[in-house]
């Protein structure tokens, strides 16, 4: 059964990284759009040091939609406030006459044709804690009317649902940290946003075409879209286990029909003996605030396991909880109690 810990700022202490491996996780994840080779590196060495076998995990970004790092600003936007969203190439060109622009845009990490190719009704930023319904287009520009506001910068993660995404590619960044992922001979490598066997047939090209014979990582599919769900068989196919990353599944489609697509992917991973099936993100979001677990909480980890998770992943429990020993230290407890009942 795996337990999941996320690295980030909480576990640059030592103690608290060797306080969550001696509590029960047994992977860690690199999530690599929050974090540099370099810091990565550091981590890794530090936790072979203190457990030699650790598996580690490279998450990758996939078509994760965010602001692009191409923002210059950072915003504070307040509810009923028009701004505009727009593809990163049409951004670049806006801020070539910058000084003729008095309208908050914000740039996202896709093309601009993309963005304009359907009519959305709503984006959301930072797992739908800020909210824009889009009411207009306007020379090229998405405007929306803010419903929930919060501050803006780059790299936030956004959604829109129905995104149309077969256009694309693997990134440049992917890209990257798979090389990283090569160099340092990482444990899996876990695809995000997968929606077609394709996306895991990218990154297996990827890594043939690199010729690193020697290195043979698992390949996780991360769903975290209603186009992954309906093609789960195909996708079970190509990938070495599942990932159901509901902290984008929830703003991706509706929080009332993720247990649903939940008990879909679940029911089709099973029947494969030898593939992984990981539920992430909300595992105990009221210990990463520093509060006591809920009922519903400990209830979901004993459903999981018994309908046959292989295992769970913390996010942000261990990134920036304010109790990661904790926490990891109640659910392998959890684990313990519930596998053999």
């Amino acid at each position: 059964m795996y337990i999941i810990g996320t690295v980030g700022p909480n576990v640059k202490d030592r103690a608290i990284l060797k306080g969550i491996i001696e509590s029960g996780v047994n992977a860690l994840r690199f999530n690599f759009i929050h974090g540099s080779a370099v810091e990565f590196l550091e981590f890794l060495k530090m936790a072979k040091d203190i457990k030699s076998d650790i598996q580690v995990i490279l998450d990758l970004s996939g078509t994760k939609v965010r602001v692009s790092g191409k923002f210059q600003y950072i915003f504070k936007v307040y509810n009923g406030e028009v701004i505009y969203f727009c593809g990163e190439d049409k951004y670049i060109e806006m801020m070539k006459n910058s000084s003729k622009n008095k309208m908050k845009v914000i740039p996202l990490n896709i093309k601009n044709k993309i963005l304009n190719e359907k009519d959305y009704k709503q984006i959301g930023i930072k797992d739908n804690t800020m909210t824009f319904d889009i009411i207009d287009k306007v020379d090229g520009l998405i405007k929306a009317i803010t419903i929930r506001g919060g501050i803006i910068r780059k790299w936030k993660g956004c959604n829109i649902k129905n995104l149309e995404r077969k256009d694309l590619p693997l990134n440049e960044n992917d890209k990257d940290a798979i090389n990283w992922g090569i160099n340092n001979k990482v444990d899996i490598i876990c695809q995000s946003f997968v929606e077609d066997r394709s996306d895991i047939e990218d990154v297996k090209l990827f890594l043939d075409n690199s010729k690193s014979n020697e290195f043979k990582p698992r390949i996780w599919a991360k769903i975290e879209t209603l186009n992954g769900v309906n093609n789960i068989k195909s996708i079970l196919s190509e990938a070495d286990g599942i990932v159901i990353g509901r902290g984008d599944l929830i703003p991706e489609t509706s929080i009332e029909d993720t247990p649903i697509y939940e008990e879909k992917i679940i029911k089709e991973v099973v029947k494969e003996k030898d593939k992984d099936i990981i539920i992430a993100t909300h595992i105990f979001n009221s210990m990463k605030n520093g509060k006591m677990p809920s009922i519903s909480e400990v209830e979901s980890i004993y459903n999981f396991i018994k309908v046959g998770a292989t295992g769970f992943l913390l996010a942000g429990e261990t990134s920036i909880g304010k109790a990661p020993i904790r926490t990891v230290e109640f659910l392998n407890n959890l684990i313990i109690k519930y596998i053999n009942i």
